[in-house]
């Protein structure tokens, strides 16, 4: 853990914390910092909390900053460790960046075929699906597990739709209604889309954060 004991309030004290804090900001993104803590000491009105948080905005958005005070630690109600050990979890960001393969157009057409059920009988599945996927460079047309068929009757999807699939977990997603059935009513229910431009397939780079709420025992 490195210290850094902050001047008291005075002409000069500002100049000192800015450059302790550009200090700090130089080793993290250094990544010289992993793995350890800084302490910012000193009497009140030194401007510790300040100077954290500037540390915090300066490397951007994506680092949380979660002030935290005395009374909250120092309290008969919650065990000192289970309020530390949250803060923790509310302070701790991931990145998470994963790349998708997809197919994304406006449904153009879905046909279910179906077969004699191998139970026997007069009962028949759903063995394929076939779909009709457009968008503004041109069309494709897919043959589908019967999974990704419940998928689509689940998200009630239609002829007209806008959607994306995963190539990887068969998961459907509809965004909404193709623009090109859009009417002339200011307001409405239903939610339209344009149709994507770049081709049936591709691969998307889904990069986003999040704040871990629990960390394993």
């Amino acid at each position: 853990c490195t210290t850094l004991m902050l001047p008291p309030p005075g002409p000069i004290s500002s100049g000192i914390n800015a450059e302790y804090g550009g200090i700090v900001v130089e080793l993290i993104r250094a990544k010289k910092m992993a793995g350890r803590a800084v302490l910012l000491a000193g009497p009140p009105g030194t401007g510790k909390t300040a100077l954290a948080l500037a540390i915090a905005q300066e490397l951007g958005s994506k680092v949380p900053f979660c002030p935290m005070v005395a009374s909250e630690v120092y309290s008969s109600e919650v065990k000192k460790t289970a309020v530390l050990m949250e803060n923790f979890r509310r302070a701790i960001g991931l990145r998470i960046k994963e790349t998708k393969e997809v197919y994304e157009g406006e449904v153009t057409e879905m046909t279910p075929c179906e077969t004699e059920s191998a139970m026997g009988g007069y009962g028949k599945t759903v063995s394929h699906v076939i779909i009709g996927l457009k968008t503004a460079k041109g069309s494709k047309q897919l043959k589908l597990d019967p999974t990704i068929y419940e998928s689509l009757q689940k998200e009630k999807v239609e002829v007209g739709d806008v959607i994306y699939i995963e190539a990887n977990t068969g998961s459907v997603k509809r965004q909404g209604r193709s623009d090109a059935f859009a009417t002339e009513f200011d307001l409405e229910a239903e939610e339209y889309v344009p149709v994507p431009k770049d081709s049936w397939t591709g691969t998307t780079l889904a990069n986003f954060q999040k704040l871990v709420r629990q960390l394993p025992s």
